[in-house]
């Protein structure tokens, strides 16, 4: 008690009070550390507090406007730390979430390669993000909570922040939990002074020294998880892929596009290196999608891929780029004699509600000019939709022989898979029976559904129920309660959870 005495004592020295020791009770001290603290520059007040309730609280009560720049920045600061509390809360709650029995169906451990829980299919839904989100978010809370657990604390201190808790959490996941507690702990200490391109460097070299046999052996099994992601949507009808693999493919990728970039600039064309980079890797595409073969090979081709690689039809369909259009954004203007599809590529677009903007499929909403110039024809297929009801009434099939009609009338539909928030192409996914064919459902309009093989898993083996209360909505229950809807704009609703679990339904679901 008296050290603490001492100390109050001494910082009311130096906030300049005059104060008689024998005269200050203990709870005027406490009173004493108030007035100190009230007086502390807002800077100096939250550089070091932890993330949590309390800074939270402080935050909230902060007027910005009459803090100096120097305060405002451990703001910032201050709050960033309260973000990674919450974030940790979050990743042990995915946890704890994937290790409850009803997330851990056992009939899905049969059915699939993926993940056999389906805790992050779960969260995936909640939050309306990804599915890989979801799993991602189950995958690091369980390494935290179990092997990682000052990784863990340094997020919930905020310390550091998510992006270099994932370094960290990722760069561990496949190793022993003994070199990983050995890495953690030559790379933690200093990690919040680095960046998380940093971190991760750290824990690949820490990786090698602590054992550099088993790092090469780590990355043998890296390369067969070699991919190019999906595209991603970002802004103005711009997308990006992300290549991930052996770093001397990747960077004889990198090299060649470079070499033939300045050789083009050379020769006197006069677009950027990052314009020319980007058009002759895409040219590729473009011929492959005119040609019918990808015109590319290298060490991982085998014999049949000499000359190319042909493309391969998926449902009936060569791989093409879908235009989804309304029917009056074609037709010309009144007095205007050119043809539908042709005329307006150039034309003044007709005001737009939100529902009647064109769709790239694969990418999202496109300006209108773009959609007529690209259902005019070459390699993209066009789906014009009633204005009225948004019904598809051309599908125009120009570039190659078209499957049942009421497939492509459901994948058109549909967009993409049925389950919310799921991006996969309808045109790549199963035409799934909502009411299983061999239980009395129908082959129709009202009972079909796009549905990608891991959410036709869930709906099979995980203990999901799928209902499709009229043409185009679905609604799922999963294994925790919880109740969506998905619209046919691919918007989900939450719905009330009525008490109705689907484990305690007499039949599977189907």
């Amino acid at each position: 008690m008296f050290d603490s005495q001492r100390d109050d004592m001494e910082a009311g020295r130096k906030a300049g009070l005059e104060l008689s020791w024998s005269a200050l009770s203990e709870i005027e001290l406490g009173m004493l550390a108030v007035v100190v603290e009230d007086r502390t520059p807002w800077d100096e007040r939250l550089r070091d507090q932890p993330g949590g309730a309390p800074l939270l609280a402080q935050l909230e009560s902060i007027d910005l406007d009459e803090l100096d720049e120097s305060a405002l920045v451990e703001v910032a600061a201050a709050a960033a730390r309260v973000t990674s509390r919450a974030q940790q809360i979050q990743l042990r709650a995915a946890a704890t979430l994937a290790g409850r029995a009803p997330l851990n169906p056992e009939a899905m451990a049969e059915h699939t390669n993926g993940p056999v829980g389906v805790a992050g299919d779960c969260l995936a839904l909640r939050l309306r993000c990804s599915t890989r989100e979801g799993h991602d978010l189950v995958r690091r809370g369980k390494q935290l909570a179990t092997v990682l657990t000052r990784t863990d604390d340094a997020l919930a201190t905020g310390a550091i922040d998510r992006p270099r808790a994932v370094a960290i959490a990722d760069g561990l996941e496949q190793v022993p939990w003994q070199i990983a507690l050995a890495v953690e702990d030559s790379v933690l200490d200093r990690a919040p002074g680095r960046t998380p391109a940093q971190v991760r460097a750290d824990v690949a070299a820490a990786l090698i020294a602590v054992d550099p046999d088993e790092a090469h052996a780590r990355a043998s099994r890296r390369r067969s998880q070699r991919r190019v992601s999906r595209p991603r949507a970002l802004p103005d009808s711009v997308a990006s892929l992300r290549v991930e693999g052996p770093v001397a493919d990747v960077l004889t990728l990198d090299l060649a596009l470079d070499g033939a970039a300045r050789a083009a600039r050379a020769g006197g064309d006069e677009r950027t290196l990052e314009q020319l980079r980007f058009d002759i890797l895409t040219g590729l595409g473009h011929q492959a999608l005119g040609t019918g073969v990808l015109a590319a090979s290298g060490p991982h081709s085998g014999p049949a891929e000499a000359d190319g690689w042909p493309l391969a039809t998926r449902n009936g369909h060569r791989p093409s780029v879908h235009v989804t259009v309304g029917l009056d954004q074609l037709l010309p203007a009144a007095g205007d004699s050119r043809s539908p599809g042709v005329f307006g590529i150039d034309a003044d677009p007709p005001a737009l509600t939100l529902g009647e903007v064109p769709e790239l499929d694969g990418y999202g909403p496109i300006a209108p000019a773009t959609a007529r110039a690209l259902a005019a024809g070459g390699i993209w297929r066009r789906m014009v939709t009633d204005p009225v009801t948004g019904a598809p009434v051309d599908l125009g099939r120009t570039r190659y022989t078209p499957p049942a009609a009421m497939a492509d009338r459901i994948r058109a539909r549909d967009g993409t898979c049925v389950r919310p928030g799921c991006s996969h192409r309808a045109i790549e996914a199963q035409l799934d029976h909502t009411t299983a064919y061999d239980r009395g459902g129908r082959t129709s309009d009202a009972n079909l559904g796009a549905l990608c093989t891991r959410d036709h898993l869930l709906k099979t083996h995980g203990d999901f129920t799928l209902n499709q209360p009229e043409p185009g909505v679905f609604e799922w229950i999963t294994p925790t309660g919880h109740r969506y809807r998905r619209k046919r704009d691919g918007t989900t609703v939450d719905l009330e959870r009525d008490g109705h679990h689907p484990l305690d339904d007499d039949a599977p679901p189907f």
